[in-house]
């Protein structure tokens, strides 16, 4: 950049969805139901073996969309457990994961960007139906220009085809487009495909040990003036 160049700013903003926007924590209480006095771990099992799933079926090149992974992922988390629930029960879990409320902060940092005219967009590895799904029952529906699945990559974050989906759909460079996301392998993978990050950090979160360039800590309050201001 020579000196008479403006530096670039953020265009454009989006959010990973699940665990980033929605609250993972009310699967804790969808896995109560299936496990009794051990919902919390189970769901926390339930999401490693998700995510795993979807690593190793880019990795290996088998598609699965994201409603598959995840109800398989929580009969191998069940499996782990020692529990064979009924379908029913099965059932109403795989719908909690559709129906988690926002994150404490996310609504209020979503309105202060759309306040300074920022559009939105969300990036997930969710498929299309879920992602509409989720975004309406957390009350979201209307806020976002697009809603981005990795079902039209065919593979799943962190691969690079996910974040050029967003390169695509709005036309910007990667560096001018804003990423907010809770998970570090998320920053990690949307940084170096070159966006700006801004990394929800989880206290005693580390990123991963790959070789990346930085991602930004933020908070839900200070979303708004990174984005504004980059």
């Amino acid at each position: 950049m020579t000196e008479l160049e403006e530096p670039r700013r953020v265009r454009v903003v989006c959010f990973d969805l699940y665990g980033t926007l929605l609250d993972l924590a009310r699967l804790d209480v969808a896995c109560e139901a299936l496990a009794p006095g051990r919902g919390g771990p189970l769901a926390a099992r339930w999401r490693a073996r998700q995510l795993e799933a979807s690593w190793l079926r880019t990795a290996m090149d088998r598609w699965g969309d994201f409603d598959v992974v995840t109800r398989e992922a929580l009969d191998v988390a069940c499996a782990e457990f020692g529990l064979d629930p009924d379908p029913e029960a099965r059932e109403m879990a795989g719908r909690a994961f559709v129906e988690l409320p926002p994150r404490a902060g996310a609504v209020e940092a979503i309105a202060d960007l759309e306040r300074v005219g920022m559009p939105l967009a969300v990036l997930s590895n969710g498929s299309s139906a879920m992602i509409e799904a989720s975004v309406k029952a957390a009350g979201l529906d209307g806020r976002f220009e697009a809603l981005l699945s990795a079902d039209a990559a065919r593979a799943y974050k962190p691969h690079p085809a996910v974040y050029e989906l967003a390169v695509d759909r709005f036309g910007w460079a990667p560096d001018q487009i804003g990423f907010v996301t809770a998970n570090g392998w998320d920053a990690a993978g949307a940084a170096a495909h070159g966006f700006a990050v801004a990394w929800l950090r989880a206290s005693g979160a580390v990123l991963p040990a790959v070789p990346a360039p930085a991602s930004r800590e933020a908070s839900w309050a200070t979303i708004s003036r990174q984005f504004a201001t980059s």
